[in-house]
């Protein structure tokens, strides 16, 4: 018969791995779904960067490592600290990759970069230009990246996720706003 210091090993061990295999799809799965919820229905298109994706993902694997810690280290002052430590960082990862989205109404852009905890609001007037850097890959041409320069000299490139379907609607309010639009070739 197990005792139960056996069953509580075995229930750590049984979430932490739970928690490791989710670590690979539910930042996709579940936290950019609970970003579109959350953020104001005047959204009319909502990202984010792939950095999120992976610190989401890092933050879950940094919970079940906590778990493991506190199933394997046999000393108590140990065991607590390593996976105080670790769930407090895994929280930190989960609380950064649902932080960082960006998304457009029909006034303003509105982003909250990677690793950063308030977001910006845009008006579209106080945007200079949008770029779209076009490259080839595999003798097809597409758009690499999409940078957006504003008025105050500040600079915002995003070069994979959601932009790239919003990037024409962008551009039309930009340049309907009085900002310039340029495609750049970057094989010149």
């Amino acid at each position: 018969m197990y005792d139960f210091v056996d069953q509580k090993r075995i229930i750590y061990i049984t979430f932490a791995i739970i928690l490791l295999i989710s670590s690979l799809f539910a930042p996709v799965a579940i936290f950019y779904p609970l970003k579109v919820i959350f953020i104001t229905p005047e959204a009319l298109s909502v990202g984010t960067s792939y950095i999120s994706l992976i610190t989401g993902g890092l933050g879950i694997a940094l919970i079940a490592a906590g778990l493991f810690a506190l199933a394997l280290i046999e000393m108590r002052m140990k065991k607590y600290l390593a996976a105080a430590l670790l769930f407090v960082a895994g929280v930190a990862g989960m609380l950064l990759s649902l932080s960082d989205y960006y998304y457009m109404t029909s006034d303003e852009f509105i982003y909250n970069g990677p690793f950063s905890i308030s977001s910006q609001s845009y008006e579209w007037e106080d945007f200079e230009k949008i770029e779209e850097r076009i490259g080839k890959e595999d003798n097809t041409q597409s758009v690499q990246s999409v940078a957006m320069y504003l008025k105050n000299g500040e600079v915002i490139e995003m070069s994979s996720g959601k932009i790239f379907e919003m990037r024409g609607d962008l551009a039309n309010r930009i340049e309907q706003a009085g900002g310039l639009y340029e495609r750049i070739d970057l094989e010149q």
